[in-house]
């Protein structure tokens, strides 16, 4: 049957007819709706069931108020967890909030049915998904609200006393823990934590107190303190043992364990640590604080680095977790992948013009952010530039930054590094500004494009302020003069005559061919000899590439295919591109946003574009609070204006669309081109 005979029976009115065709022609959910359409609930809900279309089904037993098909369904849902977030939006609209709550936990949006089950007064279920994903401090102040709401629930009062004590709140943690005590069921639990408390706050007499009664319950418990915390802990220092080894002195604020030094600098040094709260492996900076007045500098500059580097968030800045002024000393996201200074120095040579480019505007998107709040950087340098595991690029340090809306003076103006340090700097002629930083950008690029300082030293002074540097075109010469024309504007010794913002420099990068003659001649070699003898191969996997530079991890859907990208040892997605889709991709890389999927390449001989593989999961799957979703949908619509700006629409705004990694949202591109008006998009967005 036709769909043009279907909706003649529905528009007679006819509908039982009109679903009974739908389901002869397979189309259960149409047919459950137009069931539904006449409010015969039961077909409707029996339809749709029949055909696992339990999200739908739900709805229709939300709409026809059937309570035990709702209690069935709610029982059904947790095992299909993308029809349990369909259902819970069906839910919430009927303002059944814990059966959405519920429901978002089923299918693992914990963070999202937190904020349900507190909206439902659901203290402890919201504490606990909080504690589910990590979030430890959002579910701490739940479980204390908790338990002055009701002084006898014991698990409230226990789960309190536990993440009180790995922060290391050991009296807080106590009193916690004596209520959970009175809990029979948690009584071996409580004493267990509380002695390990105790002993932290040296009440030694109160922990063999505890130990003691624990006795009582458990006879084979050990029968002095440090016998047992040896037993529970595997070190008899207990709690403050948790470092373990060598290493047990070490524990940050009762929480960071010291595993190795990364590096030192003139204000500090850096270590690598474990996270215990969150298992997850950071980078400490700690203060070194000398005497008197040059130690109070000292600090006042860390200090102020640990105000700008807190408050910026992009994904080509370091991120920091922590900034702990009692130390004093900062957490920050630990970049796996070491500096571009252990690049420069393990390559012996210049860069390829690829790995150049991808560093030079990850670089100067990172620059622009910290531009945008009114910051400058001042030790702009390899050794400030780091790789993420996956070839993510960030710039960090910001121990000497200057802060224009602080009114800050030159004083410390020579602290930034005299390779990269622009003549201003040298001379205290003049307060910093963007230049400045662009100066030190343009040291590092000459650098990355020839192997070489612009300025070798020793006498850096000099040669900043009154030589010129070789072009880079003689040091490299399958460069073109756009390369020198680029490298001499930033280099120039007066900061009015060099670029006045990073959208500038980073237009003029954009517009230069970094095609390598050289390695596109290679890449054309091996792309004949393959053309000689092809290697059959099913039709449903994607096509090898062209070099080596790509190794295929797996196909995808539509002969794509995630690989990895082992020159700038990044993952990407290469998809086939017809000549229209190129089209396509072109005006979409032109609205180019940190928080848009990023188009690295196309290819119209080999029909092949290059996609960025954004680092996180989908937003359906990640687990967001408040002010993270917040932050999030921001972005995304950030990503829209641009977007918009350039005439373009998405239309395809969707959870199943956008990922979310650490910091960053990032919109898929959308896979057609699709009829739909910018309010619809920023609408989707909004719903996110």
């Amino acid at each position: 049957m036709s769909d043009s005979e279907i909706e003649a029976l529905r528009k007679a009115g006819r509908y039982a007819e009109a679903a009974n065709l739908c389901l002869q022609a397979g189309d259960a959910e149409r047919a459950s709706e137009l069931y539904a359409a006449v409010w015969d609930w039961p077909n409707a809900i029996h339809t749709a069931e029949q055909a696992g279309l339990f999200a739908l089904a739900y709805r229709h037993a939300l709409a026809g108020g059937d309570r035990e098909a709702i209690e069935r369904l709610l029982a059904i849902l947790p095992d299909h967890p993308e029809q349990a977030l369909a259902a819970a939006a069906a839910a919430e609209v009927k303002g059944r909030v814990i059966d959405a709550a519920r429901l978002r936990e089923a299918a693992g949006a914990v963070v999202e049915a937190a904020e349900l089950f507190a909206r439902a007064g659901e203290l402890f279920d919201a504490a606990r998904c909080h504690e589910s994903a990590g979030n430890y401090r959002e579910a701490g102040k739940l479980y204390e609200r908790r338990v002055k709401e009701d002084p006898t629930d014991g698990e409230a009062a226990l789960r309190l006393g536990r993440i009180l004590a790995h922060f290391g709140r050991y009296d807080h943690a106590a009193r916690a823990l004596q209520i959970a005590e009175q809990d029979r069921e948690r009584k071996d639990s409580a004493l267990r934590w509380m002695i390990a408390c105790f002993d932290a706050l040296k009440m030694h007499d109160a922990a063999a107190s505890c130990l003691d009664r624990l006795r009582v319950i458990d006879p084979r418990v050990p029968m002095r303190v440090s016998d047992f915390l040896e037993e529970e802990y595997g070190d008899a220092r207990g709690l403050a043992g948790l470092a373990k080894g060598e290493k047990a002195t070490q524990l940050l604020a009762g929480r960071y364990r010291i595993i190795k030094p990364l590096g030192a600098g003139t204000t500090g040094r850096v270590l690598l640590a474990h996270d215990g709260f969150y298992d997850r492996d950071v980078a400490v900076k700690l203060l070194s604080v000398g005497a008197g007045a040059q130690g109070r500098d000292a600090y006042s500059r860390f200090a102020r680095e640990a105000r700008v580097a807190a408050g910026l968030e992009h994904p080509n800045v370091i991120h920091v977790f922590e900034f702990n002024p009692d130390g004093p000393f900062l957490v920050m996201e630990l970049m796996a992948g070491g500096t571009l200074q252990d690049r420069l120095e393990d390559a012996k040579r210049p860069l390829p013009l690829a790995t150049v480019r991808h560093v030079a505007l990850s670089v100067l998107r990172g620059l622009e952010a910290v531009h945008r709040r009114g910051v400058i950087h001042r030790d702009l340098k390899p050794a400030n530039v780091f790789f993420g595991a996956t070839g993510d690029v960030k710039i960090g340090d910001f121990g000497v930054a200057h802060l224009q809306d602080l009114g800050a003076t030159l004083t410390g103006a020579m602290l930034g590094t005299l390779a990269y340090m622009a003549p201003e700097q040298i001379t205290g002629s003049a307060r910093p500004r963007a230049t400045t930083d662009l100066y030190a950008f343009g040291c590092m690029l000459h650098q990355l494009l020839t192997g070489e300082l612009p300025f070798p030293g020793p006498d850096f002074l000099t040669q900043h302020l009154e030589r010129t540097p070789p072009k880079v075109s003689e040091l490299r010469p399958s460069l073109s003069d756009r390369f020198d024309a680029l490298v001499e504007h930033l280099l120039q010794k007066e900061m009015k005559q060099r670029p006045q913002s990073v959208e500038d420099v980073r237009r003029t990068i954009e517009a230069i061919d970094w095609r390598d003659p050289d390695e596109n001649e290679l890449a054309r070699l091996i792309e004949m000899e393959q053309a000689r003898a092809p290697a059959a191969r099913p039709s449903s996997v994607p096509p090898a590439p062209a070099s080596d530079r790509y190794t295929v991890v797996e196909a995808r859907d539509g002969g794509a295919y995630l690989a990895r990208d082992e020159l700038l040892e990044r993952f990407v997605i290469m998809e086939p591109c017809s000549e229209s889709r190129a089209k396509h991709l072109e005006a979409l890389a032109d609205a180019d946003n940190p928080y848009l999927q990023a188009v690295f390449d196309i290819d119209p001989e080999l029909e092949r574009a290059v996609l960025e593989s954004p680092r996180g999961d989908p937003l359906s799957q990640a687990a967001l609070a408040p002010r993270e979703r917040a932050k999030m949908r921001g972005q995304i619509i950030e990503a829209l204006k641009r977007m918009h700006a350039n005439g373009l629409v998405h239309g395809d705004v969707r959870m199943g669309t956008v990922r979310v990694g650490k910091g960053r949202a990032v919109l898929m591109l959308p896979l057609t081109r699709h009829e739909t008006t910018p309010e619809a998009d920023l609408e989707a967005a909004s719903n996110l």
